[in-house]
């Protein structure tokens, strides 16, 4: 579950139009984290769009100083995309969606079943309808704010905490009866 106290959006932070992806040792991880993929769709390293990468991956980006302020990027990032190829449930996705991020993502394994397409964020496994989903969140500040909202309130009831541990909390109730 995510803390979606501490994962939540800083009003004082005004959300900027740039793309922010999060993941450590990407570029060795392509075969899991799609590095490739994430280039293909940003057009790196001659990318047009403004993109900020943190993670602990040499001669790309550096890992945050500090949980507050990886929450403050996202809080600061118009949009969210993650390009993970075979992660069951990405948690940068989930702390992004939990911050309030417009999120832009692959389409595979669990992913589908947090992201409703249009609704709480964009999904595609194509890298230039991903870079059209990213354009469009990044032209339309409103829509931006409104699939962001939509993401921080599917995160609060579904992996919140406090949903986590009451959906554990009544498995293991079920296992005893």
């Amino acid at each position: 579950g995510v803390d979606t106290d501490l994962f939540s959006p800083q009003d004082k932070i005004k959300r900027e139009p740039k793309v922010l992806s999060v993941v450590n040792d990407w570029i060795n991880r392509d075969w899991c984290c799609g590095f490739n993929l994430w280039c293909e769709t940003t057009g790196y390293p001659n990318s047009e769009l403004p993109i900020d990468v943190v993670g602990d991956t040499p001669g790309l980006s550096d890992a945050s100083k500090s949980t507050q302020d990886l929450i403050n990027k996202y809080s600061s990032s118009r949009v969210f995309l993650n390009t993970s190829l075979i992660s069951p449930v990405p948690t940068s996705l989930l702390e992004a969606m939990s911050c309030g991020c417009a999120v832009v993502s692959t389409n595979n394994c669990m992913i589908p079943e947090i992201i409703e397409n249009g609704k709480n964020g964009y999904m595609s496994n194509n890298p230039n309808e991903l870079r059209s989903y990213v354009q469009k969140l990044l032209d339309n500040e409103e829509l931006a704010e409104q699939i962001g909202k939509n993401a921080r309130e599917t995160v609060i009831s579904n992996f919140g905490l406090k949903s986590f541990v009451s959906r554990w909390e009544n498995l293991f109730l079920a296992c005893t009866e």
